[in-house]
């Protein structure tokens, strides 16, 4: 019943109770039941074809709502961007600690010698990878993470990774750092992917969630 019908379907009732055809409690009843069936069809009607589409999700929201696929609580861009810096001042205060230990002159010729040369070239270039391999592999966090309380786990099941993965997770980092764009945007994607991965937890397979890892378990 469209509300002209039951404005018409009032009237006609109104006026036969004005010319005596129906007493008070009849009328009373016959007007609450053409209020039912007004109410009725209004609720059951679907909604208008013009209704707005619900927003797109964000990437804050994503993050609050958990992973997709595993339900862990997924860590934000910037708390991992935080991890990312602390990291950054850790594996630089190493390396500088490093060369200025090892890096001595030959003297006679004033040379670095050519065994500290190379030994300084590999920790300069593999060290950052074999810190977060090591890390990741026995507590699924480096220092940077464990400060901002986020950690890697499998991207399956949310589980604990094992060393191999954890190599795997490093090695790709490395790969892509190779060339600046790739890494660059291997950093950003997390701000339009769904499970807030970066390349590299894409290529091995992991996610970084909420909360503190712990002793090492096979995975």
């Amino acid at each position: 019943m469209d509300p002209q019908e039951y404005a018409e379907a009032v009237e006609r009732l109104e006026q036969d109770y004005l010319a005596g055809g129906m007493s008070a409690d009849e009328y009373t009843q016959r007007r609450r039941g053409l209020e039912d069936a007004a109410s009725t069809v209004e609720a059951s009607e679907s909604p208008p074809a013009w209704a707005p589409m619900p927003p797109e999700p964000t990437q804050s929201a994503i993050a609050a709502s958990g992973d997709p696929v595993t339900g862990a609580p997924l860590a934000s861009w910037g708390r991992r961007a935080g991890g990312w810096f602390v990291d950054l001042g850790v594996v630089a205060a190493f390396v500088a600690t490093f060369l200025l230990a090892v890096a001595t002159e030959n003297s006679a010729t004033g040379e670095i010698r050519d065994a500290v040369a190379l030994v300084v070239f590999f920790v300069w270039f593999l060290g950052p990878t074999v810190y977060a391999w090591l890390m990741v592999g026995a507590w699924g966090q480096t220092l940077g993470k464990m400060a901002v309380g986020i950690r890697v786990v499998r991207s399956a099941d949310a589980g604990r990774v094992s060393y191999l993965r954890a190599l795997g997770r490093a090695a790709s980092t490395w790969l892509l750092g190779l060339l600046f764009v790739p890494i660059l945007l291997a950093y950003l994607w997390p701000l339009w992917d769904r499970r807030n991965q970066t390349l590299y937890d894409k290529m091995a397979g992991t996610i970084v969630a909420h909360g503190r890892g712990g002793a090492h378990s096979a995975g």
